[in-house]
């Protein structure tokens, strides 16, 4: 038998025994409590999910500070389970890559709930996508320049031979599963780009997009391929590459709107999840719960993982806590380091943390992909980069079983559907992490991961027997129990502290509970008072109204920290809405619009409104700032998340300042853009303070953490919207919604206080740290100013600020003022910007590169004035790789800057700087070494040059990226 027939049956042979087959284990002794049997998964040891032996219960009082308490009484949401998609490539791989034999041992291991990890999610793509065999495709394609607004061209066809086969044998092996399908495209005449790629819906085909979802759903049936859930449309904040649609949000609630009524008329039961993109956005699902047509089919939200973090299901599930939660999308790929890494962001971030953020349920993107990363979309521009639950390779027919394989199965084989998430207590970020579920057969799931450093030993507790448990650092692992027997009267957990906390309303329909976790804290409003904050949700819907007047806008100008784009920032007062203001780049912390009233007026209000016009270009996160000056600005007054449209700030109390200055401290790909801005006078001289009580049939309930935060929570449960005083002003809240107030004294904080910074000198969004004590541990209030600039902050904690030098700032040397996140002072000190000169003007020129990405990073991105966009090189750093300048003509500079700001970690290593007159014959006019900075800067004796060319003479693995190249002369 030659090697390559023994590695095909040692493959088929672990396939058929499946990583999970359960070892021996010692039966339980009668000298111990119930069993526990565990499974676990150390990368490091290259052991995935291996059945260990069993561990056991005992009576005892636990005095670990590591102590998980579980409580089945406690009950949150009903899970629907986990899984991945069976996007096009998977199917085809599948289906047409393996043996019978094979694909069945596969088919097994994926989806028997007995012998297999038991997956009972499935995405289903309506149509192509980026990971598609045969290129571009939908169930109506029409000739160019033909229509079918009847839809008589409708067919399924295409998914007859693979695509609807595995998903029928999926079934037959867990009947259980539920199936969500979703466009990345309509038909391409359906849209404004007459094709599958770009472009948005057409006016004229809300209906008809409706019905084709009604045709697709119909077609599956008659296949007894039942789809249980329907999004209108996959990420539709952007139109990328391959198949897509961009749809604005009141595109989507049109659409939905019309998708309900073609489901009733059709008598389908198949549930909507509104927006299917990104975390860091909730205020746009909101948008679309707040609509009356929409919100009745809209039965939940449809997350993706790649920005943001699992605490926005948390706040979107506050506001609406009607609504449901599943994240749709996730993947790992070559962007992640290690298994270790892949391990930890599906079983810990996506699966722990997404579950107990309220999620029904989690799933990955493709099942199974090829040795390439494919099949990828042959039509289009497809990434490999992605990586499957299972790989299959197509020479061999080979199937490895990928890290995300084992973390799906850590949930998926133990956790049924129909279970309930109950209660258990987790200790965070780097320490040991969890989630507990019970089971409709009242057997119980407790999935850990130890996020932290070293090995940890830990308790698990319920009611009054506890067992104690070693996990490796980056490993996890899943316990299940059926018992156990309740002996005694003394919990086990003892006093287990915990720093979240249930709000739980009954209603007619049912229990509703919000959760209070301090990591939503950041993502809320907030205002600050004296000695106090007070930081407040606001569902989108919801308002705070003090009564004032808008004052008038006469004599007033606006500023901004940039308005590349063209756009003058005085459109924001123009009376005008279909006017804006755009940053013209992607939006960064530290970018700001200002505005001077003229004179020194009184308000307590400001409302900024985006516009038709803006898309999703609003503010991500955003600080207020006045000042009767205009040069000091102190700390900031109010701080809190942005959304479309209309966005109203409410002041702690009556503020007397000439100069607002709203500050971005989010990041985003997207412009920042502002249609309009008014500003309200003071009605009164009270201020904003927590609800006492409530009535008209609202409910409140307080609470006070452990570490003295007052929490009170407010909910709607009537069929109207109600309005009750939040001190000074009146606080109106949608009906089904709830309103958090969390108090924090700022007394009590440590005194904020600065030590050093370095460097002290340099140019220009150079990165510099900043060392003290008592900053917070968000920026929250707190800010850095250069001068009356402030800075781009790119991280903070309690003892450091890692920030960037503000563009525009004047030679010489500048003060640096530091505030605490409590909005205390905390010292100063000075920097020292280095003169670049004058840039000169890049009109013209022509950029090249020896090595260029596949994926839209062109040489040109590095002239075209947009921090956001890129040159990269797509590959490691080497030798001999270049970047070059054709001014057009002859200059005459002293200074070049690469700016890789964007880009952590991509900057030069090493590399030497020629001109040239006739780009042949080249002069060496400087060196470039890596002193850290992303920004580098490199100054030599004037040349007059035509061309530029700078050549990597070091090699590292990372890409090699330029935001933007400029040129100076003195």
């Amino acid at each position: 038998m030659d090697k390559l027939k023994k590695s095909l049956l040692l493959v088929t042979i672990m396939c058929m025994c499946f990583a999970v087959t359960p070892s021996m284990a010692a039966p339980p002794s009668k000298n111990n409590g119930s069993p526990v049997q565990v499974w676990l998964t150390n990368p490091g040891v290259n052991k995935w999910l291996s059945k260990e032996g069993d561990v056991y219960f005992s009576t005892k009082q636990s005095t670990n500070p590591l102590t998980i308490k579980v409580d089945h009484n406690v009950k949150y949401q009903q899970m629907d389970g986990y899984g991945a998609a069976m996007t096009d490539s998977s199917a085809w791989l599948i289906w047409n890559k393996l043996t019978t034999a094979n694909r069945y041992t596969l088919m097994k291991n994926l989806f028997d709930p007995t012998t297999g990890i038991g997956m009972s999610l499935i995405r289903n793509p309506m149509g192509a996508t980026d990971v598609t065999v045969g290129g571009n495709y939908s169930y109506d394609d029409m000739s160019a320049g033909q229509t079918d607004p009847t839809l008589a061209n409708f067919s399924i066809q295409h998914d007859v031979p693979y695509i609807i086969p595995a998903l029928q044998q999926a079934l037959s092996l867990n009947p259980s599963i539920k199936i969500m399908a979703n466009t990345w495209s309509p038909p391409g005449w359906m849209k404004t780009s007459d094709n599958m790629i770009g472009g948005t819906l057409k006016d004229e085909y809300y209906t008809v997009l409706a019905n084709y979802f009604a045709k697709f759903i119909q077609a599956y049936s008659t296949y007894g391929v039942p789809i249980t859930y329907v999004s209108p449309q996959n990420e539709p904040m952007g139109a990328p590459p391959w198949p897509g649609m961009f749809l604005h949000n009141h595109q989507q609630i049109k659409l939905i709107g019309e998708m309900g009524k073609a489901f009733a008329a059709n008598n389908i039961s198949s549930k909507i999840l509104v927006w299917d993109h990104n975390w860091d956005v909730p205020s746009l699902p909101e948008t679309i719960f707040n609509d009356p047509t929409a919100s009745q089919y809209a039965f939940g939200t449809g997350w993706h993982i790649y920005s943001g973090t699992p605490v926005h299901q948390t706040l979107v599930h506050n506001d609406y806590p009607s609504k449901k939660a599943f994240i749709t999308e996730a993947t790992g790929g070559t962007w992640q380091s290690s298994k270790s890494v892949g391990f930890h962001d599906a079983l810990n971030t996506w699966i722990i943390n997404g579950t107990r953020n309220w999620a029904n349920g989690v799933m990955l993107w493709n099942i199974a992909l090829d040795e390439n990363m494919g099949p990828l979309n042959s039509d289009t521009d497809g990434i490999p980069m992605m990586r499957g639950l299972v790989t299959i390779n197509q020479s061999t027919g080979a199937v490895t079983y990928n890290e995300d394989y084992y973390a799906v199965g850590h949930a998926s084989k133990f956790v049924k559907p129909g279970a309930y998430r109950i209660y258990s207590n987790s200790f965070g970020k780097g320490s040991i992490e969890n989630v507990a579920f019970q089971n409709p057969d009242g057997s119980k799931v407790l999935i850990v991961y130890n996020s932290g450093t070293t090995s940890q030993t830990f308790t698990v507790a319920d009611g009054t027997e506890a067992f104690d448990y070693s996990l490796g650092q980056n490993a996890g692992v899943t316990f299940t129990w059926s018992g156990p027997t309740q002996n005694g009267s003394t919990p086990a957990a003892g006093n287990v502290k915990d720093p979240t906390h249930d709000f739980t309303f009954q209603t007619t329909y049912g229990p509703v509970t919000m959760t209070y976790d301090p990591a939503i804290l950041p993502f809320q409003n907030a205002i600050r008072t004296g000695n106090s904050s007070l930081t407040h949700s606001l569902p989108i819907g919801a308002s705070i109204q003090t009564g004032g007047t808008a004052l008038s806008r006469t004599g007033w100008t606006v500023t901004a920290s940039s308005s590349a784009a063209g756009d003058d920032p005085m459109r924001t007062i123009d009376g005008d809405l279909s006017t804006r203001w755009s940053n013209g780049s992607g939006m960064k912390n530290g970018d700001y619009i200002q505005l001077n009233l003229g004179s020194s007026q009184s308000f307590n209000q400001i409302t900024v409104d985006t516009g038709p016009n803006s898309s999703y270009d609003y503010v991500m996160k955003y600080q207020v700032y006045v000042s009767s000056d205009g040069v000091n600005w102190g700390s900031a007054l109010a701080t809190g998340s942005g959304h479309i449209g209309k966005m109203t700030i409410t002041l702690p109390t009556t503020q007397t300042a000439q100069y607002v200055r709203f500050v971005n401290t989010g990041t985003g790909g997207f412009w920042w853009s502002i249609g309009e801005i008014n500003v309200y006078s003071a009605s009164g001289t009270g201020s904003i303070a927590a609800p006492t009580e409530v009535s008209n049939g609202l409910a409140l309930q307080k609470w006070t953490s452990n570490d003295g935060k007052e929490v009170t929570v407010v909910y709607n449960g009537t069929t109207t919207s109600q309005s009750f005083p939040v001190g000074a002003y009146t606080y109106a809240l949608p009906s089904g919604t709830s309103a958090m107030f969390t108090t924090a004294s700022l007394s009590g904080l440590p005194t904020p206080v600065f030590s050093s910074m370095t460097p002290t000198s340099g140019i220009p969004g150079y990165t510099a740290t900043i060392s003290g004590s008592g900053f917070g541990n968000t920026q929250g209030f707190g800010t850095v100013l250069f001068g009356s600039i402030h800075a781009n902050i790119t991280s903070w904690s309690d003892t450091t600020i890692n920030l960037k030098v503000p563009h525009g700032l004047p030679s010489g040397t500048i003060p640096v003022s530091v505030f605490g996140t409590s909005g205390v002072y905390a010292g100063a000190t000075s920097f020292t910007v280095t003169g670049l000169g004058t840039a000169l003007s890049r009109t013209g020129w022509i950029a090249t590169a020896s090595h260029t990405s596949p994926w839209g990073d062109v040489p040109a991105n590095m002239l075209d004035g947009n921090v956001s966009s890129r040159w990269s090189s797509g590959a490691g750093q080497s030798r001999g790789m270049w970047i070059q300048v054709d001014m057009g003509s002859a200059q005459t500079f002293n200074k070049i800057v690469l700016d890789s700001s964007g880009s952590n970690g991509d900057q030069l290593r090493k590399g030497d700087v020629h001109v040239s007159s006739d780009g042949i014959n080249w002069t060496k006019a400087a060196t470039i070494s890596d002193n850290g900075q992303l920004v580098q800067l490199a100054t030599f004796s004037a040349r007059t040059a035509r061309y530029i060319k700078v050549t990597s003479t070091g090699t590292v693995g990372n890409w090699w990226s330029v935001h933007e190249l400029n040129v100076y002369t003195d």
